[in-house]
């Protein structure tokens, strides 16, 4: 595309030049460079039509020029340009949008509305662009919605687009200002049923990521098929999906089998690559493993948040085994349920998913130095984040051995968050000098006695001391910028 927009300019450059070049041979007073031509002008004033041609400093009429000299006919205008031009232009009209729930940034096109209706030729590349990525949340995001899905079951009658083909992402905030002052509950919910289920059959074709953000203490009725997300439809029309996000989602409490509709999306789904689940609760835990055993090897990103007693250490041990490519993994629990990773789970984590860049186990204490030093074969591993692994009070400290053989292994390790009571030399720190590319560091429970190196320059690192660390020092180190 750039290549033909380099050609594109080097004619229109040479069109000029040739045209300049006429306009001073011949006889005659010149036009004002930036004066369009007029042939009512010309032809009072007794010029010949040839002459006019050369006194015409639009940039319309060079061009036409120009392609005559080369032996075109075709007239140069709006329509004239090509489609990889006409994207390149419209991508200055994007929109940079943040998606917090995920951390990453999406381009959004909804400034291209009025530049769909100038004609048919812009109309047919602005609209996919258009339509490919479409967030609701706010006041509004009811009303917008119920119009984009009527506008994706019936296409406006003087388009042949089916705009329900082009839509590729989809972003539905359920309302968290509004609420029932009787009873506390959250009375607007924009992802229903119905919703649900008309976003599987208008959207299901390019559809690839879907993310739902439900409104907190939003309960799912039990008593009628009516109150259910209907996953088994989304499931088995979505075909390109490999991208789910739920957050604050209440799993109903059935019987796991074919009556169960997330269950049954779990089972029939395509593979996913990444899968976040934050704060979803009640699903059980053959759910979990479903979603491992389909999910497979296509799966690279795993984010399992505030979960509850259905996420168990055999359920991390069954993403292990059948999610080798995965890459980053991010679990945490509830405060009321006691953290169930242990050394089997970060066994089978090490030995089985060799390209694991991204770990992060906030709540897990029950991973000891047997599994802590396999880690140390993760050559990928960029983030790792064990804040209450290895503590003393666990009587699961890391020995010094397996902290120096992380830091010199890891050698790509860019955020290092763990406890380090065994930390009593200076040999951990002199290692991390082989991680060039470290820009975080925080070291719970450090001996107090503990002298820093000042090799720590050399990395760019500045430390300070956490005013409110409880137990032993609590250093932190961050990147100078």
């Amino acid at each position: 595309m750039a290549l033909e927009n380099t050609l594109d300019l080097e004619r229109s450059i040479e069109a000029i030049s040739i045209a300049n070049s006429q306009a001073q041979s011949s006889k005659g007073p010149l036009s004002h460079p930036y004066q369009y031509s007029n042939p009512a002008y010309f032809s009072t004033s007794g010029y010949s039509t040839a002459s006019n041609a050369s006194y015409s400093n639009s940039t319309t009429d060079l061009l036409q020029q120009g392609q005559e000299q080369d032996g075109g006919s075709r007239p140069v205008g709006i329509h004239s340009l090509k489609p990889s031009l006409l994207r390149y232009i419209f991508g200055y009209l994007a929109v940079q949008h943040y998606d917090y729930l995920n951390h990453r940034t999406h381009t959004i096109y909804n400034n291209l509305g009025p530049v769909a209706l100038v004609c048919k030729t812009w109309n047919a590349i602005a609209s996919p662009l258009l339509w490919q990525e479409r967030t609701f949340h706010g006041w509004k995001a009811g009303e917008e919605l119920n119009v984009f899905l009527q506008q994706t079951e019936n296409a406006d009658f003087s388009s042949t687009h089916e705009y329900g083909e082009f839509v590729r992402r989809i972003e539905i905030i359920d309302s968290h200002d509004v609420v029932d002052k009787q009873n506390g509950q959250f009375v607007i919910n924009w992802i229903t049923p119905d919703v649900v289920l008309a976003l599987s059959e208008h959207c299901s074709k390019r559809l690839g990521d879907l993310t739902l953000v439900f409104a907190t203490g939003r309960q799912v009725s039990t008593e009628n098929e009516e109150g259910l997300i209907p996953w088994g439809s989304l499931a088995e029309s979505c075909r390109r999906l490999f991208m789910l996000s739920l957050a604050n989602y209440i799993c109903p409490i059935l019987p796991v089998g074919q009556s169960h509709p997330f269950h049954i999306f779990a089972t029939h789904t395509n593979p996913l690559k990444e899968l976040v689940l934050k704060r979803c609760k009640n699903i059980p835990a053959e759910t979990f493993q479903q979603l491992a055993r389909t999910c497979g090897k296509a799966l690279t990103k795993l984010v399992l948040l505030d979960s509850d007693e259905g996420l168990g250490a055999a359920e991390m041990i069954e993403f292990a085994r059948h999610c080798p490519d995965l890459r980053h993994l991010n679990v945490s629990w509830i405060e009321s349920v006691k953290p169930k990773i242990n050394d089997e789970a970060v066994l089978e984590l090490s030995a089985n998913c060799s390209r694991l860049e991204y770990i992060s186990l906030l709540d897990a204490n029950e991973i000891s130095d047997v599994s802590f030093q396999t880690l140390s074969k993760l050559r990928y591993l960029r983030n790792l984040i064990l804040p209450r692994a290895g503590t003393s009070q666990s009587g699961m400290a890391y020995r010094q051995e397996s902290l120096v053989a992380l830091a010199k292994n890891c050698k790509r390790l860019e955020q290092l968050h763990l406890c380090a009571p065994g930390a009593t030399t200076s040999r951990f720190f002199e290692a991390l000098l082989y991680c060039p590319h470290l820009q975080v560091l925080v070291v719970v429970e450090l001996s107090k006695g503990l002298l820093i190196d000042q090799r720590f320059k050399t990395l760019g690192l500045a430390k300070y001391v956490d005013p409110e660390a409880q137990e032993g020092y609590k250093l932190v180190w961050h990147k100078k910028t």
